[in-house]
């Protein structure tokens, strides 16, 4: 009897070992990485997918981030803001306004658990652009005001930059960091679902948000949470997020539809997509412009680097593993050379595309165009070098 339960143990074991070293080879062929690295758990991450808790259409700026969200910050009660906005009395103080999107949001957003050495401070990542300004003048006048946002493009910078002002929100420095998602996301994403290409990013699908299964999206963004130890549950995970996955993208898809027929959007080539799009962005940055001139404010628009962008950057190999041509790269290295402020009727203009041309440092930190700690901190830094003597006289006055 003895000799029977441990055999029947042994057999168990030789089992499961055998079901978890095939689900491992599995696993590994399906998605190229190994379920115990770092990158196997960003490949789960992007199947996480928005719901009603974090993002909501918004009648004016095509969407906002609920208060309930970990960085969105509320003034006139309703969330515009992703960094704290009231910690100190305002009279004083030279206000920013930072527009743009999530690269934007990060010139005061914790983006990353690296740290990076400013002058002997170890600083995180939060309100880098605030800390940067000020210490570079030696003073605390400047306080920022981000409402920026990910995923955001223009025309919704301007629209929420008007929907400020009829709140009487009052600043004098706006600064637009953008570049990216004004040529990525229309071209990448609403193009393909055929989505007008200035509406809000994947707009047909935002709006469906509120008729997706939310238990089929609760259970993929928990499951894209976690990591189990053994590669069957994590092959069982995988299993669950995929038919979730294409069951909601089905659902998205139809909408989508639905309301691109309803709207009667009719697609161009690619090409007179690429000048539609540099239009509204050239566009909408000249209206921020002449909004800034009417209010007396001081403007800066600032184009933002991207690792696609070729000879922009000398990648380390880390950054180049990251690369994803198929989501954003081939637009992008296509199309954003010829994204520049050659014909734009602005003053204060700031070209950063190249900033990290001679650096070989690591400093992109997706297959998007997020950047880690430093490579914020040098493009703050960058910013407020540039503009340091109009900004200078700021601080006299």
């Amino acid at each position: 009897m003895k000799k029977k339960i441990i055999f029947f143990i042994l057999k168990f074991f030789l089992v499961f070992i055998t079901i978890n070293i095939g689900s491992f080879i599995l696993i590994k062929s399906i998605t190229k990485k190994n379920i115990y690295t770092k990158d196997y758990k960003e490949f789960k991450k992007r199947f996480r997918k928005s719901n009603f808790k974090t993002i909501f259409p918004h009648p004016f700026f095509g969407f906002g981030i609920r208060d309930n969200y970990n960085y969105s910050k509320k003034f006139n009660n309703e969330p515009l803001f992703v960094n704290d906005i009231n910690k100190i009395n305002l009279d004083d103080k030279i206000k920013i306004l930072i527009l743009g999107g999530s690269v934007a949001t990060h010139l005061s957003l914790n983006n990353s658990d690296d740290k990076y050495n400013y002058k002997n401070k170890l600083i995180n990542h939060e309100d880098i652009f605030e800390k940067t300004i000020n210490s570079y003048f030696s003073t605390d006048k400047f306080i920022v005001f981000n409402a920026a946002i990910g995923g955001g493009k223009q025309p919704q910078q301007l629209f929420k930059l008007y929907y400020l002002d009829l709140i009487d929100f009052k600043f004098d420095i706006i600064i637009n960091l953008d570049g990216f998602n004004e040529l990525a996301l229309p071209l990448s994403e609403n193009y393909q679902i055929n989505d007008h290409l200035i509406y809000p990013r994947n707009f047909s699908r935002l709006i469906t948000t509120f008729n997706s299964n939310f238990d089929c999206v609760n259970d993929i963004n928990k499951r894209t949470k976690r990591f189990l130890l053994f590669p069957i549950l994590e092959l069982y995970d995988l299993y669950k997020i995929r038919n979730c996955h294409f069951s909601l993208e089905g659902e998205n898809k139809n909408t989508g539809t639905r309301f691109s027929n309803m709207t009667n959007f009719k697609k161009r080539d690619l090409e007179k997509s690429f000048e539609h799009v540099k239009e509204v962005w050239e566009n909408s940055s000249e209206k921020i412009n002449d909004f800034s001139k009417l209010k007396n404010i001081f403007y800066i628009h600032v184009i933002q680097p991207n690792q696609y962008l070729k000879d922009s950057k000398k990648l380390t190999n880390k950054e180049i593993e990251l690369l994803n041509y198929s989501k954003y790269g081939d637009i992008i290295s296509k199309f954003y050379y010829s994204f520049n402020f050659e014909n734009l009727k602005i003053k204060n203009k700031l070209n950063l595309k190249y900033i990290f041309k001679y650096n070989n440092n690591e400093i992109y930190r997706d297959y998007c165009c997020h950047l880690n700690n430093y490579g914020m901190h040098l493009i703050s830094k960058e910013i407020v070098k540039k503009f340091e003597l109009e900004l200078k006289e700021m601080i006299k006055n």
